[in-house]
């Protein structure tokens, strides 16, 4: 037995963190399989339907690792909805996309966090993990390209970019959250057990690393946060809402008033 499955900080942490990735992956894929007839045009409803697809295929390959993990009253996988009442997926997930402006922004931000993590997991002393956290990478990058065409196409419409960037400026401190706060102590057992790499606060750079220069490049106006700080060579992001955050579902409690 590897010496991590001894460690129950640790296995407690990895069963969090494998569900966490399945569940969004999973809601991600039901709500973007919504917009594969109401999407503006044909070119972006085939897309939403390919992506859908694929991000429901990486919930699948990514639920059975939770079989082969040593611990008591693991949650189920999901094939509907309504299969089990706790939810480990971002708040904004919960419910179908209002318009194709809100749709962009919940997948730009959703996509690049889940992306960002996985690339995190490569490396991971977990072979079965990192061998999936590899496959779902090669497909991600589309998705991303997708993302940020979109941003970029609506970011240009004058009646539209408004709207963008309210949904943007709603969603990204759900996400910065998403993270986890600094010096958490599961993600720090699964770092010194190397089943990931990085930390909460090397993820949460990372994250806004891709973000800031699209933001930016579009003059998308999602102030106060983030901004590079020169001085400490990193991004500061402002205080964010720890008080409505739910760690172990990894989302925004859905009675709280916070989006």
């Amino acid at each position: 037995m590897p010496s991590w499955q001894e460690n129950d900080r640790a296995l407690a942490a990895l069963v969090n963190l494998v569900v966490v990735l399945a569940d969004n992956k999973y809601f991600l894929g039901r709500r973007i399989s919504e917009w594969a007839v109401g999407a503006p045009g044909l070119e972006e409803a085939v897309a939403s339907s390919a992506l859908a697809q694929e991000e429901l295929g990486h919930a699948r390959v990514l639920y059975p690792l939770l079989e082969e993990l040593p611990f008591p009253e693991r949650p189920v996988p999901l094939e509907r909805e309504g299969d089990r009442k706790r939810r480990y997926a971002v708040s904004f997930l919960d419910k179908p996309w209002r318009t194709w402006t809100e749709a962009v922004a919940a997948m730009l931000l959703v996509d690049t966090a889940l992306t960002t993590m996985l690339e995190h997991l490569t490396a991971s002393v977990w072979e079965p993990l990192a061998r999936r956290a590899a496959r779902i990478l090669q497909e991600e990058m589309f998705h991303i390209e997708f993302a940020e065409g979109r941003v970029r196409e609506l970011a240009a419409l004058p009646g539209v970019r408004d709207e963008l960037e309210g949904h943007l400026k709603a969603f990204l401190p759900e996400m910065l959250l998403w993270f986890g706060p600094l010096g958490e102590e599961g993600v720090g057992a699964l770092v010194d057990e190397g089943l990931i790499k990085g930390g909460n606060e090397v993820w949460r750079q990372a994250y806004l690393g891709r973000l800031v220069p699209l933001f930016l490049e579009e003059g998308l106006r999602i102030l106060p946060y983030p901004s590079w700080d020169v001085a400490r060579r990193k991004y500061d992001y402002g205080d964010l809402p720890w008080g409505a955050w739910n760690k172990l579902q990894r989302r925004i409690e859905a009675t709280s008033p916070v989006r």
